[in-house]
C-alpha cells in the first residue's frame, strides 16, 4: 500500500509528522534499582555494607538528577542564587559517589568473575559523572547564572548576542571534559554486561558518543549564526512575504517585500531614499540580470521584467539573485541575504506572539490572520489599491514590531519557525559561503538540485496566469510513483478549485480571462516540472489546455517543461510528470512543490523503495528544540 506523507518538502524514508522519531525514556546510567540488584548479588562475599554504599551511589545520583533537572525552572524563573545553590548540591553529590566507589569493597567487588565487569562499570560511569560535573558544569551554571529572560531582549527591538557569545566560548572547555570522561569509560565493554547493567550504564556511554558532534555542531553555527545576527557588523537583507493568493513556484506574489537591518541583534524595518528606490525598480522593470534563454522559456515574459514575479522560478537562489541585483543596480553595494515567508508561517509564528492589535481595531490571531491577509482584506478594498496598501503597511508594521520587541515565548518561538521550514514555507539565501552551507543543511535554501549525491530531487511547481488571487481557494496534492524495470519515477499533482462564487471583488478575480473568453473564476495555471538530474522528462497531458502555452527549456542543468491548465469553479484536474532515472546510485528521494493555502498531501507509492535509499534526518529535524503545548493553527478553510 501506497505510504500517505505529511506536508512540508518530503524526503523519503522521514517519518510522519517531521515528529522526531520514538526514544526511550531517558535515565541515568546510575538511577536503575536494576544496577542496585546486579550489585547485591555478591553480597554473601562483601556483605551488607557494600549493598548500602551501592544504594548510597544509586541515591546520590538520583538527587543529583533531580537537581539538575530544576535547573531549568531557575533560569526561566531567573533565580541566580538558587542555580548556585543546585549546582553546588550536585557537585557534593557527585564527589560523595566517586568516592564511595574508591573504597575497599568495590575493589573486592571488581575481582568477581562476571559480576566484577558490571560492578567496574557503574565505577567508571560514576567517575565519569563526576569528571563532567567537575569541569563542564562550572561555566555551564555561570553562563546560565547571566541569562534572565526579559535581558535577552534589546531596547527598541531585537536580541541581546552576549549569552550566545558566551556559549560559544564554553565549548573548548565542556569538549575539554567530555574527552576526559570518555576516557574513563572507554574499557568498559558492553559485551560483558548483563542487560541490566547494559540498560543502564550503556545510557551514559551512548550520551557520551552523541555529545562530540553536538558540540561539534555549536562549534560550526553557533558562529555564523552571530554573524547573521549582526554580532559582527551590521547585516541588510530583503525579507519577501510571498502571497500564496496569487500563487507562484515557491510560493505566491512576493510584491510586499521589506528591507530589515539586524545590528548586535537588533532588528529595524528601513525606510530610506534606497529602499524606496530599490521597490520603485522592482515595479517599474529595471533589473539589470542575465539568465540563459533556455531558462526564460520557461516562463512568460514579465518574470524577469517585475520584481512581483520574481519568485515564478522554483530555483530560489535565482529569486534571491534577481533581487540583490535590483538592489546593486538601484544603490550600489550588497545586500547580506534574501529571506522569504508566507502569511501561513506568519499564522504559525503568532501562536508564539500572541494576537496583533491593528489601527482599525481588528485583531489578528494565529487563527485569522492567513484569512484576513489572503481573502478579507481583498473582498473589503476591492480595487482600491491605495487602501490596500496602507493597510497591508498597518499589517506589517505591527507584526514586525511585535516581533522584534521580543515579547514572546522563546521555545514556542524555536517550535514554530521548525514548524514553518519543515512546511516547506521558509526559504533562505545568503552570499557568504558558511553561511548558505547553513541554508542548504537546514534544507531552506530552496535551491533546484544539480545532482542525485545527497537527494533524487523531484517537484511540480504552479504559477499563475491569471492575474488574481483565486488561489487561497486552491487546494494540492501530490503523488509519487515509480516504475523499476523502466527506470522512471512520476509525479502527479492534483488541483482543485473551490472558489465558492462568482460574487467576489474585482481584484480576487481573475483580470486576464474576459480577454481569453474565460469566466472571471477559472484559475490558469503554469504546471510545471524539471526532470531529475541527468534525465529527460515528458508530461501527462502533453500540452495541456492552451496547446500553444506549452514551455519547454531548462535551469540548473535540467530539462524542464511547463504546461497551462484551466481549472474552473468546483474542479479538480491533475497533471503528471516522468523522469527517467540515470544509471548509478541515487541519492534518497526527495518532493518539492508550491505551497499552498492549505496543507499539500504527498503520497510515495512503495514501488519507489528499490529505487531510491531511506533518507537520513536532516539537520532541522535533528535539532532537539521542545514540544509545544500551544493548541496547533488550524488548516485555512477556503
Amino acid at each position: 500500500m501506497p505510504r500517505k506523507q505529511t506536508p512540508g518538502r518530503f524526503r523519503h524514508g522521514r517519518a510522519g509528522n517531521h515528529a522526531p522519531a520514538p526514544t526511550r525514556r531517558r535515565r541515568w546510567p546510575w538511577v536503575l534499582l536494576g544496577v542496585s540488584v546486579v550489585i547485591l548479588a555478591p553480597v554473601a562475599i562483601v556483605g551488607g555494607i557494600f549493598a548500602s554504599q551501592a544504594l548510597e551511589v544509586r541515591d546520590n545520583l538520583m538527587l543529583a538528577k533531580s537537581k539538575l533537572a530544576s535547573i531549568v525552572d531557575l533560569v526561566q524563573e531567573g533565580d541566580q542564587e538558587g542555580i548556585k545553590a543546585a549546582g553546588a548540591d550536585v557537585s557534593r553529590l557527585t564527589a560523595e559517589a566517586a568516592t564511595i566507589v574508591e573504597e575497599p569493597l568495590w575493589d573486592a567487588a571488581i575481582d568477581i568473575p562476571v559480576v566484577g565487569a558490571n560492578v567496574e562499570a557503574v565505577r567508571a560511569a560514576t567517575h565519569a559523572t563526576d569528571t563532567l560535573v567537575v569541569e563542564a558544569m562550572p561555566p555551564a551554571l555561570q553562563l546560565l547564572a547571566t541569562i534572565q529572560i526579559d535581558e535577552l531582549k534589546v531596547e527598541g527591538g531585537g536580541l541581546n548576542l552576549e549569552p550566545f557569545t558566551g556559549a560559544a566560548a564554553i565549548v573548548p572547555t565542556v569538549r575539554t571534559a567530555l574527552a576526559d570522561a570518555q576516557a574513563q569509560v572507554a574499557h568498559v565493554d558492553r559485551k560483558e554486561l548483563l542487560p541490566v547493567v547494559d540498560d543502564a550504564v550503556g545510557q551514559l556511554l551512548d550520551v557520551l558518543d552523541q555529545a562530540g558532534p553536538a558540540l561539534d555542531m555549536v562549534e560550526k553555527y553557533v558562529p555564523t549564526l552571530l554573524a547573521l545576527a549582526g554580532a559582527n557588523e551590521p547585516r541588510t537583507y530583503v525579507v519577501l512575504f510571498q502571497n500564496n493568493a496569487e500563487i507562484r513556484a515557491t510560493g505566491g506574489n512576493a510584491a510586499n517585500g521589506t528591507i530589515v537591518t539586524v545590528d548586535a541583534g537588533k532588528i529595524e524595518m528601513r525606510k530610506d531614499e534606497a529602499t524606496d528606490a530599490f521597490h520603485n525598480a522592482g515595479y517599474d522593470g529595471l533589473l539589470q540580470y542575465e539568465m540563459p534563454e533556455s531558462t526564460l522559456s520557461m516562463y512568460e515574459w514579465e518574470f524577469d521584467a517585475y520584481s512581483q514575479n520574481f519568485t515564478r522560478t522554483p530555483d530560489f537562489p535565482t529569486t534571491a539573485a534577481m533581487y540583490r541585483s535590483l538592489w546593486q543596480t538601484t544603490n550600489g553595494g550588497d545586500i547580506d541575504g534574501v529571506v522569504s515567508i508566507d502569511p501561513v508561517v506568519l499564522s504559525y509564528l503568532m501562536i508564539a506572539t500572541g494576537p496583533i492589535a491593528l489601527e482599525d481595531g481588528t485583531e489578528l490571531t494565529s487563527e485569522n490572520v492567513v484569512q484576513v491577509l489572503l481573502s478579507d482584506t481583498y473582498e473589503r478594498f476591492g480595487s482600491d489599491g491605495d487602501a490596500a496598501d496602507e493597510y497591508f503597511g498597518d499589517v506589517a508594521g505591527k507584526v514586525f514590531d511585535t516581533v522584534a520587541a521580543g515579547d514572546w515565548d522563546p521555545k514556542e518561538m524555536l517550535v514554530q519557525l521548525q514548524k514553518s521550514m519543515l512546511d516547506d514555507r521558509v526559504y533562505m539565501w545568503f552570499p557568504r559561503e558558511a553561511e548558505q552551507e547553513l541554508a542548504q543543511e537546514l534544507v531552506v535554501d530552496g535551491a533546484l538540485a544539480t545532482d542525485n549525491v545527497e537527494e533524487t530531487q523531484v517537484g511540480v511547481w504552479l504559477n499563475n496566469a491569471s492575474y488574481s488571487k483565486l488561489e487561497y481557494y486552491l487546494s494540492t496534492k501530490m503523488d509519487i510513483s515509480c516504475d523499476p524495470a523502466a527506470r522512471t519515477v512520476t509525479s502527479t499533482i492534483t488541483m482543485t478549485n473551490s472558489v465558492p462564487t462568482g460574487d467576489l471583488s474585482q481584484y480576487t478575480l481573475a483580470w486576464r480571462n474576459p480577454s481569453l473568453g474565460l469566466p472571471r473564476t477559472t484559475m490558469i495555471l503554469d504546471v510545471l516540472s524539471y526532470a531529475v538530474p541527468g534525465g529527460t522528462l515528458s508530461s501527462t497531458p502533453e500540452y495541456g489546455d492552451f496547446a500553444d502555452w506549452t514551455r519547454t527549456g531548462s535551469e540548473a542543468g535540467r530539462d524542464g517543461r511547463s504546461v497551462t491548465m484551466l481549472l474552473g469553479m468546483g474542479e479538480t484536474k491533475s497533471v503528471s510528470f516522468t523522469s527517467t532515472l540515470p544509471e548509478g546510485e541515487l541519492g534518497p528521494l526527495a518532493v518539492r512543490y508550491s505551497p499552498t493555502v492549505t496543507k499539500t498531501p504527498v503520497t510515495i507509492a512503495d514501488s519507489c523503495d528499490s529505487l531510491f535509499p531511506p533518507a537520513e534526518p536532516s539537520l532541522l529535524e535533528s535539532l532537539p528544540i521542545p514540544a509545544t503545548t500551544a493548541t496547533p493553527t488550524p488548516t485555512p478553510t477556503p
